[in-house]
This record gives C-alpha cells, structure tokens and sequence, in this order.
C-alpha cells in the first residue's frame, strides 16, 4: 500500500521553489496538471478559482470520497538556506501547502496504480487561496460537494512531535472573521480643536469599549479573541485627524457567538461615532467558519492512523484559535481534517509563517498512506 515517498519529497522540492499567492498560481497549477496527465487522471478546473479537481473511478460505487490539498504561500521573504528554496523574493512556502500538495499527488498515484481495488470514486482537491481569501468557499459555491459524501484533508506542523497523528474529535480550528472599521470626522488646527471632530479619539475609546465588551459581556468560559492589529489616520502632529481605520479579527469556536460579536462591535463603533459627532462604517474582510470535525469521520481517521502508525502515534490535540478554510467544506457534507507532526529531525524547530520554517521531510509518506487507508476502510460503508 506504500505510497512513492522519493516521488513526493522531489515534488516537494520543486513546489517549494516556486510558492505563488492567493489565486495567482499558474506555475503550481502546471505542476499539478503535469503529474496528473502522468498519472493519467481525469481532472477539471470548473470548480473554484485556480483550483483543480481529479477524479479516480468516476461512476464506481455508491460513495464518493473527497481529499483536499492547498497550494498557496504566504507572502514572506524565505530565510531558510535550502538548497531548494523560494526563486520568488518575497514568497515562500511557510504554512506547508508545497508539502499538501505534493503529498496529495503521491495520493492520487499510488490510487491509481490500487484503482482496480478500489470500490468507490475519489475526488482529489487541489485548491488555492487558503491562506486567504478562502478558495474553499469557491469550490463550494460551484458545487463540488453536491459531488462527493465526505472529505478530509491534512495540515502539517513542524511544532508537533515526527510521525504523529493528531486531531480535535468536535473543534479543529477557530472561527476567523476580519473586520474593518472606518471612521470620519473633521479635520482642523490642533489649537483649536473645537472646530473639529477627532477621529483617533473616536478610534481610542472604540478600541477600549470592544476589549471591555470582551471582559464584561462575554461568558469567560468561551475562548475568543478580538484584536486590532492595525491603525491607520492622521498626516500630521497639529491638525485633528478627519480619518481613521481599524483593521481587527474576531477568534471563537461558535459562529453564533462570531455574530454576535460582530453586531457588538457595529454597534459599539455607530455609537462612539455618533456621540463624538461622526460616522463610522464597518466591512468584513475576511469570515472562515469554525471547522467542526464530523465526529463519524474524525473518528474513521483515528482508526486509519492506528493502523499507519500505531495508536501511541495518534492522539486528540488541544483547542486552537488557529483557522482553516476547510471550515467551509464542513458545512455542506461531513468532514474533518487531521495534523500530521513534521518536527525537524534535532527537536529545533521555527512555527508555521516564518521565513526560517523547515519541516521533517521523512514524515511526508505518513499523511498518504492514512489517505489511503482511510479510503480502504470507508469505501463500502
């Protein structure tokens, strides 16, 4: 059942040199096609936006099995010293997705080559924009999972211990929703600031009226975070600022509790604006669900893994406030998505979105052969 891990450590390599962004990512998107038309998958791009799904036994069975793969980088200058490090200044495979990828399509080949054993379809989503704005939710709004009964996926983690398998039964990830607030005021002379309307001001109380609705609305038992991680207004230290924007992210693991927060925050900056004599707009930038793991399917991985690496490999893992857009994927057919543990092999490592980020190369055959197995133990039931 092994899966050809040389095959998708050179892969690896290759992707790896070549991180592109969000949807942009023609170079990878050639990869794909390239070893798909090898493998010799039928594939289509009809689905999402720079996005590819194969098909292995279309018609089979009376299941359709779903496995996902992102390919986007991050926008973050690599600084690892790898032979086979990023051609592209500016851009660097920090979250992994090379090693998805090239990890899905060692998948889909030894699949392929297992097809005649195989009793269901399996569908292989090569998607792009995890990292933002969400391609998940582009796949979904064309359809795919009309097509397919269930899906999974994997993430790589250079903080959890070689080999292991890991996931959270109920709550994989937090909820991400971006926010942006917009303020307008009046500008004026700073001695006379009467005859204007102060936007920091404005952005200053908003600010501490959102961190005390979190410490006294909220039941403390629930984990969220709300934070402002940008600040922009003013051109000049004696003119009242006319304009300010908040760029901040809202953390939970309700999306009802998502909503209300939200609706806090809308109402808490209309107010402030309000009583200081100006207006205020807000926009969401950015909205990932919560990723609820199918307890069925989180289940059926759990089992799979024992079976790859043992069950003293596999364990549940904590609570993240951490986000993934496979969230998007849960809503519409059962779902779940599994860590697998890449810790360098001298117990140093850097996290996930740093230019030093290296991972456990001899761990990429792992996550395959659970994909495998999984679809062995699932395909009649």
């Amino acid at each position: 059942m092994y899966v050809d891990k040389q095959y998708i450590i050179n892969l690896r390599h290759e992707l790896h040199q070549i991180p592109e962004i969000g949807f942009d990512l023609p170079k990878t998107l050639a990869v794909v096609r390239r070893e798909l038309d090898a493998i010799g998958l039928p594939y289509t791009e009809s689905f999402g936006t720079s996005c590819i799904v194969a098909t292995l036994n279309e018609g089979v069975g009376n299941k359709t099995i779903a496995i996902r793969a992102d390919m986007d980088a991050l926008p973050v200058q690599e600084e690892t010293g790898l032979p086979f490090a990023s051609t592209h200044p500016g851009k660097m495979h920090a979250c992994g997705h090379d090693c998805h990828t090239a990890m899905l399509l060692g998948t889909a080949k030894k699949l392929k080559e297992m097809e005649n054993d195989i009793q269901c379809c399996v569908k292989f989503v090569f998607q792009s924009a995890e990292e933002g704005p969400g391609g998940a939710k582009t796949i979904c709004d064309d359809g795919l999972m009309d097509q397919v009964d269930l899906m999974i996926g994997c993430h790589i983690y250079p903080d959890k211990p070689a080999g292991t398998i890991s996931l959270n039964s109920i709550c994989q990830s937090a909820g991400s929703h971006g926010f942006k607030i917009y303020l307008q005021g009046k500008s004026c002379h700073v001695a006379k600031p009467h005859q204007g309307v102060d936007a920091i001001a404005m952005a200053v109380r908003i600010y501490s009226d959102i961190q005390i609705m979190r410490a006294r609305e909220l039941n403390p038992f629930d984990p969220v975070v709300i934070g402002i991680g940008e600040i922009h207004g003013g051109k000049a230290n004696n003119v009242i600022c006319d304009s300010v924007m908040l760029h901040g992210t809202i953390r939970t693991h309700s999306n009802e509790l998502d909503a209300h927060i939200y609706k806090r925050i809308e109402e808490i900056a209309h107010s402030v604006a309000k009583d200081m004599g100006g207006t205020a707009r807000i926009e969401t930038t950015k909205f990932y669900p919560v990723l609820i793991n199918d307890n069925s399917v989180a289940r059926s991985i759990t089992e799979a893994a024992h079976k790859v690496v043992g069950a003293d490999m596999v364990y549940e893992c904590p609570l993240t406030m951490g986000a993934e857009d496979f969230a998007y994927y849960t809503l519409y057919k059962p779902a779940a998505l599994f860590c697998l543990g890449a810790m360098p092999a001298d117990g140093k490592y850097t996290p996930l979105h740093n230019g030093k980020m290296t991972i456990n190369e001899d761990m990429l055959d792992i996550a395959p052969n659970v994909f495998i197995q999984f679809v062995l133990d699932n395909m009649n039931e």
